[in-house]
């Protein structure tokens, strides 16, 4: 699973920055390149991802948006996200092949013909109709280089005890952004929770994310993968952004 960008639903970390890390802590990064290692061994994975996003709305100003994602990826082409939340519950699946959108509330539902694997399809279906997919970069394979590459500094802050574990507490940041990181300080040293408070507007915007029920190398039959439209639901068109 080296070459799977595991992707959900908000957008996690822009790495689009010019800054770059010129005295990197070692302890922080030795970790981000343990966790990196750890899910590049993985074959399938699956994880409850609960999430808090602040947003602008145009009419009532910034809000916050609730999510619980049950979050399933299977080798380098598939995918399964269901998500319940204030926005109404939606599933997202991907086959290698396409990739569905249902829409539980409105009963329609939307087929995406995409690349054949999750990373070609987060990227193009991200560039060609803006749907952002949450935590997409915290398990790419080049995340610790990208963090290196794209902030002025990354720091191990100790040991903490967070949603009852205990964990590695990293933070990175540059002029426009902070991140905190908790990673379980166990044998998988997966992801326990995160923070992003995006600084460049006049009001800090924050995203929370929370990792639970981690499900390592499950079998994940092919039929999950596959979207079958419900009965009476309507397939609409989406429109590129460019």
């Amino acid at each position: 699973m080296r070459n799977l960008v595991f992707g959900l639903v908000a957008c996690l970390i822009s790495l689009s920055g010019n800054a770059q890390v010129k005295n990197p802590d070692v302890i922080a990064v030795g970790i981000l390149d343990r966790i990196s290692d750890v899910v590049g061994e993985l074959s399938s994975v699956g994880f409850t991802l609960k999430t808090r996003v602040d947003e602008q709305n145009q009419d009532l100003g910034l809000v916050t948006n609730f999510a619980t994602n049950q979050v399933y990826f299977n080798g380098p082409s598939q995918m399964l996200i269901r998500t319940d939340g204030t926005k109404g519950k939606q599933g997202y699946w991907y086959n290698g092949q396409q990739l569905a959108y249902y829409s539980f509330n409105e009963n329609n539902y939307v087929i995406i013909e995409t690349p054949e694997t999750t990373i070609e399809m987060i990227a193009e279906v991200n560039d060609r109709y803006g749907v952002d997919f949450p935590a997409a970069d915290f398990f790419n394979p080049t995340f610790t280089d990208d963090i290196l590459q794209n902030f002025d500094e990354v720091s191990f802050a100790g040991l903490q005890k967070i949603e009852g574990k205990d964990c590695f507490y990293i933070i990175v940041r540059r002029k426009d952004m902070s991140v905190q990181l908790w990673l379980a300080n166990d044998a998988y040293m997966l992801p326990v929770k995160m923070i992003i408070m995006y600084l460049s507007s006049s009001e800090p915007k924050q995203y929370e994310a929370s990792f639970s029920d981690w499900e390592i190398n499950p079998f994940l039959p092919d039929v999950m993968f596959n979207f079958q439209p419900p009965p009476m639901a309507r397939e609409i068109l989406i429109k590129p952004i460019k």
